[in-house]
């Protein structure tokens, strides 16, 4: 592998890149790392790392350089289409068997290379059915990767980044917004009914963050109803309200205002302060019986 004589030299470089507290020791195992990050002929060696190695720090190593490959170089449209593809792979295969962090950066990775290949070619925007695909299997660990995919999909989506024109980066978010955005709202809504029953803390938090993310979304040049006459930070497209003005739909996020965690309740409070102090969305159909003696 290059200057590297075996790949298990490589996994202690990147212990030491990611958990030694020589500050020295971490320089130069970032320095002799950094070429998997910066040079497209890595790209290979890459996914052999990911294929092979057994430590996450070596995982972690190659999705994060994979991450700047994508976001920095002008690969081919193949070539990114077959990493693309090699990850969602990857994840449906390996991912429930990974730690967090490398099944995060992997996730970021597949978001990322559709946010930059989507005016590229279609076969991009297969990721929201590749991730709803995950919500159908039995497996919980699946389940709760699909909805990551989606969260981290939206958040890649409605965030600028540096390597890409502000103006491309606004056509491509509203071009998702349009035919997404709403799709994976009301999957975020399903899967809070859905898990309101006992599970795991981080299944119930995932949609829920899911969710918010949604509504936070930059929705400059929707659509809004310009007759309201109040306006919060939050405003909505006319083609989102029948669904907001579902009773259903605030009592579930009432219903877990009341049970999750305080940094949870507390951004689920902020959000449904927003949604109704932005005119109509809510203040018709708001459903009785939440106590707000506690706040």
């Amino acid at each position: 592998m290059s200057s590297m004589e075996s790949l298990a030299q490589l996994e202690v470089l990147c212990e030491k890149l990611y958990n030694s507290r020589d500050s020295a020791e971490r320089a130069h195992a970032e320095s002799t790392l950094k070429c998997f990050s910066e040079n497209s002929d890595y790209i290979s060696q890459c996914q052999y790392i990911l294929d092979n190695a057994s430590t996450p720090y070596a995982l972690m190593l190659a999705s994060t350089s994979l991450v700047k490959q994508v976001s920095d170089r002008s690969l081919s449209l193949q070539l990114r289409l077959d990493i693309r593809n090699y990850v969602m792979n990857y994840l449906a295969a390996r991912g429930p068997k990974l730690q967090n962090f490398v099944t995060i950066s992997l996730i970021q990775l597949a978001c990322r290379i559709t946010k930059f290949g989507w005016f590229d070619d279609d076969r991009f925007r297969e990721i929201f059915k590749e991730a709803t695909d995950f919500l159908a299997l039995a497996s919980q660990d699946h389940y709760l990767i699909g909805l990551k995919i989606l969260n981290f999909l939206v958040m890649e989506m409605n965030q600028a980044n540096s390597a890409m024109p502000l103006t491309l980066h606004r056509k491509i978010a509203t071009s998702f917004k349009d035919q997404f955005l709403l799709q994976i709202f009301q999957i975020s809504l399903t899967s809070l009914h859905q898990l309101k029953s006992e599970v795991p803390d981080e299944l119930r938090r995932v949609p829920i963050s899911l969710a918010l993310r949604c509504l936070s979304f930059d929705f400059v040049g929707s659509p809004v109803d310009e007759s309201s006459e109040e306006f919060g930070t939050v405003q909505l497209p006319a083609s989102w309200r029948p669904l907001l003005q579902d009773p259903s739909t605030v009592q579930i996020f009432f219903d877990y205002y009341k049970v999750n965690d305080t940094s949870i309740s507390k951004e689920l409070w902020n959000l449904l302060s927003d949604l109704l102090l932005s005119g109509e969305v809510f203040l018709w159909k708001t459903p009785p019986g939440p106590s707000f003696s506690h706040i």
